[in-house]
């Protein structure tokens, strides 16, 4: 059954505005051959850095390594700009800013895996603010502060 809703909706522009975002790091490294027993880890930085009033660099580092096999690591800046007012700049800082980068790290980091005898990374789509929250209660994600 198709359905078409038409909606006449205002454009409002978001209070965090991102540019530029760019990668700073895309490496591969060969550590073996698979063995097809090691399950990859995957551990996810990120890091807030204010360098103006209303104006920070987040920064999102992925690493996944399988255990004598490889190490794929993708690293993405983006520079936000944000009220300093906003009561909610930290949450939009944190967790906004993650769920705009992420996608790009998803993609980066299967393209980077895709190579001859090794399975590519592929993560499904993710709940953002689940997975803030589960690191939250776990402390796997690390959170630096500047």
């Amino acid at each position: 059954m198709e359905q078409n809703i038409n909606r006449d909706l205002p454009v409002v522009q978001s209070v965090l505005q991102m540019n530029p975002v760019f990668f700073d790091k895309l490496s591969f490294e060969r550590l073996g051959v698979s063995t097809g027993e090691s399950k990859v880890r995957l551990k996810i930085n990120q890091k807030i850095k204010k360098i103006d009033d209303g104006k920070y660099v987040v920064t999102i580092l992925a690493e996944a390594t399988q255990e004598n096999e490889f190490i794929a690591t993708v690293q993405i800046s983006g520079y936000c700009t944000v009220d300093e007012s906003d009561p909610a700049k930290e949450h939009l800082l944190k967790e906004n800013a993650f769920a705009i980068l992420f996608p790009y790290i998803r993609s980066e980091l299967t393209l980077l895996t895709a190579q001859p005898e090794t399975d590519p990374i592929v993560w499904p789509v993710m709940n953002i603010q689940a997975m803030m929250e589960q690191a939250e209660k776990r402390k796997t994600l690390i959170m630096d502060r500047e």
